[in-house]
């Protein structure tokens, strides 16, 4: 017997409570002691008092007795289906990693990915929903592959945090998004003491930007024999094109895109860094907690900084220049869990920056937008059948959008020569 979920036990509770309660009012015990004390007179032509008396308490006793037992009965299912109710905990809502939603889309079609045949149509592996797509998430266990010099420096190519993790998203169904870019302004509220004269006048320069959405794909080519191994191929596409797909990603972010309809990437929307400082991580922090801040009127302030591996590395192993000794700058820059941070701002490690350089911008400053969440297909031509082998391809559409170029600085970690 199928098990009875929470809304069929609440109901069925109900209906037993209002049957109890409708069988008590239509027949009582006495009414039933009634009947027995009837028929017995039936039964029989004459009878005594003290025979009548005897059996109208018999009937009386045995009526109470059966309408106890039945209510008994009656109370012990309710009961039992109530307590059952009381155990029965809602369902808990879990945010699954990328790979767990792709896993199961995987085993899901497990059958008509190893039934795939040529002259078969497209197979399409649809994921659900989304998930989280951070490499953290996905895989909790990876190990470091660069030797740990100092402790809590862990270069982790498998564990690290990607631009569009961090940019707050959102999701369309058009083919461009439309969005206000600020580009200035006049003026700013301020004090008003004289009623001659008119208030404070403020102007926000505003246009309006369209910004594409831009295909990310890529595919892999594998032997048909590998099909057989589930296994084998969801430990494959997890950990190849989830980290590739990522990679893209973040080239994308920080470059934009040079088509027909372009999509500015960060690098280019950036401001030049303007302070004074000749120290790296001096220029970092001025960038951020100097130059953002002023240029925006303090609308914005800076949350991260960009920076190449290297540079990254380079600046967690800082030395005196006398001892030789590492020597972090006390109270600007630091390590937590793993993850440098400077001047309070958290480092984002990417090859697609120069090691050279260096990016401080306000994550709130821009919008990463979906259009195609990536999705996995399955194909087999006729070129691909002759050598027994099938097509795997992911891809999804995504844009870009960059509300103020001053809540973003870049510039050379070291002054230029004079």
């Amino acid at each position: 017997m199928a098990e009875l979920t929470e809304e069929e036990v609440k109901k069925a509770a109900q209906e037993n409570i209002e049957k109890i309660a409708k069988t008590a009012a239509e027949k009582t015990a006495e009414e039933k002691a009634a009947e027995a004390v009837e028929k017995t007179l039936k039964e029989k032509a004459f009878i005594t008092r003290d025979e009548a008396d005897k059996a109208a308490e018999e009937a009386v006793k045995k009526a109470l007795e059966d309408k106890k037992a039945e209510d008994d009965k009656r109370f012990d299912t309710l009961s039992a289906q109530i307590k059952k109710a009381s155990q029965i905990e809602p369902e808990e809502k879990v945010e699954k990693s990328f790979n767990e939603y792709l896993a199961e889309a995987i085993e899901e079609n497990k059958e008509a990915i190893q039934g795939f045949k040529k002259g078969s149509t497209e197979l399409t592996i649809a994921l659900k929903a989304v998930g989280d797509m951070s490499i953290a998430n996905n895989f909790p266990g990876a190990t470091p592959w660069i030797q740990d010099v100092r402790t809590g420096l862990i270069v982790n190519p498998y564990n690290r945090v990607w631009l569009s993790d961090i940019i707050p998203g959102g999701t369309s169904s058009g083919n461009s998004i439309l969005y206000p870019k600020e580009n200035g302004g006049e003026g700013a509220v301020g004090l008003w003491t004289d009623k001659t004269v008119d208030k404070p006048q403020v102007d926000y320069d505003l246009t309006s930007q369209a910004a594409f959405f831009k295909w990310i794909a890529g595919y892999v080519i594998i032997e048909r024999e590998m099909l057989d191994d589930i296994a084998w191929l969801q430990s494959y596409l997890q950990a190849k094109l989830l980290i590739s797909y990522k990679t893209a990603e973040n080239n994308f972010i920080l470059n934009g895109s040079t088509d027909a309809n372009p999509v500015t990437g960060m690098l280019a929307a950036a401001t030049a860094y303007n302070g004074i400082f000749e120290n790296p991580v001096d220029r970092v922090i001025d960038a951020g907690w100097g130059q953002i801040v002023e240029d925006t009127q303090e609308f914005y302030q800076p949350t991260h900084t960009i920076l190449n591996p290297r540079a990254a590395v380079s600046l967690g192993l800082n030395k005196a220049d006398g001892s030789g000794e590492y020597d972090l700058p006390n109270g600007s820059v630091a390590f937590s869990n793993g993850r440098l941070s400077i001047g309070g701002l958290d480092v984002v490690t990417t090859t697609g920056i120069a090691a050279t350089d260096f990016l401080t911008f306000d994550r709130n400053a821009l919008s990463y937008v979906t259009r195609l969440a990536p999705e996995l297909r399955m194909f087999e031509d006729a070129a691909l059948a002759k050598r027994n082998k099938v097509m795997f391809r992911i891809e999804g559409r995504a844009t870009l959008a960059i509300f103020n170029d001053n809540a973003l600085v870049t510039g050379p970690l070291a002054a230029p020569a004079p």
